[in-house]
């Protein structure tokens, strides 16, 4: 891309969790979701691209606002990626780990995936390649213990708190691993992992669009996934198939999701999170908490930023 665009779409994270923390706590999942997506549209427009949309999770969804296939006002042709507000239902309900993300790459870069489950495993750049996805989690949680130089006892796997993972929490608990368990937000899950700031290792079921968008954060700040699509029937095949996928087998490494380094995500916390600090209000304004990665430079920032509403109101 000709342009470095991380602080372009930072600014669009920020405007989405403004506006979602404006509505924290007051229970209507439907309109703090609706709203968001309102706010980062409007925010991304604004950019010189013509950026087209891709894994858009809640695409031909009647009750959400639907975001245009195409987002910008014209200009270098990109491809878009953009989850307004992750853990939309914490977020309206006062609790954590509720984060806007927004990930802009070289056109025709990002993969496509039908709106499935996806088993993954995500780990750091101190872990790297010994996960196996085909193996059983107690031998990938021992596998990061041993390439960490830790103790089994002290490695920190990272779980969504899900019916779904009783058996996965059980297994891993058999092995004496510290768990983190976490009601929503799976994407923040994974950059804790990623970084190794309060987690070592993520596993579990979680959507297939979120995955993506944690490739190219793995492709900006290093790290190692895997991931398996579950089809549970025909029909979630011939989905696949309209995304050119139809190896049902394949486990997804990061440069089948996200092709090119050039590549940008920014995210910027709504609620407290794994992290990310939620927004803070103050007399005039407010306080951001965000990060913006490029996959070109491997440059990483974590910003905190100050918006004074009397100046320039943000809404």
């Amino acid at each position: 891309m000709d342009t470095n665009y991380g602080m372009e779409i930072v600014r669009a994270t920020e405007i989405a969790a403004l506006t979602a923390a404006r509505l924290q706590g007051l229970g209507d999942h439907r309109d703090i979701l609706n709203q968001t997506r309102k706010a980062i549209t409007k925010t991304l427009n604004r950019l010189s691209i013509e950026g087209v949309l891709i894994n858009d999770r809640f695409i031909d969804r009647p009750e959400v606002y639907q975001l245009p296939d195409i987002l910008g006002k014209g200009g270098e042709k990109t491809d878009l990626m953009t989850i307004a507000l992750e853990a939309y239902r914490s977020a309206a309900d006062g609790k954590n780990n509720s984060t806007s993300y927004a990930v802009i790459a070289k056109a025709g870069s990002i993969q496509s995936v039908p709106n499935l489950i996806m088993y993954k495993i995500v780990v750091g750049p101190q872990v790297g390649e010994v996960i196996d996805i085909n193996q059983p989690p107690i031998i990938n949680v021992k596998r990061v213990a041993r390439a960490l130089r830790k103790y089994t006892e002290n490695v920190t796997v990272c779980i969504l708190n899900k019916v779904q993972h009783k058996n996965l929490i059980s297994e891993i608990r058999g092995c004496g691993a510290r768990i983190k368990l976490i009601e929503e937000g799976e994407v923040s899950g994974c950059l804790a992992a990623i970084t190794g700031e309060k987690a070592d290792i993520y596993i579990g079921y979680g959507f297939a669009p979120e995955a993506v968008l944690v490739t190219a954060a793995i492709s900006c700040l290093g790290g190692y996934f895997e991931g398996k699509i579950i089809y549970d029937n025909e029909r979630d095949k011939e989905e696949a198939l309209k995304h050119g996928l139809s190896d049902y087998e394949k486990i997804f490494r990061v440069q089948d999701l996200i092709r090119s380094k050039e590549v940008a995500i920014a995210a910027t916390g709504i609620t407290d999170g794994e992290f990310l600090e939620g927004v803070r209000f103050t007399a005039n304004g407010a306080i951001t908490s965000s990060f913006v990665a490029r996959g070109e430079t491997r440059t990483y920032r974590k910003l905190e930023t100050r918006h004074f509403f009397d100046f320039k109101p943000v809404f």
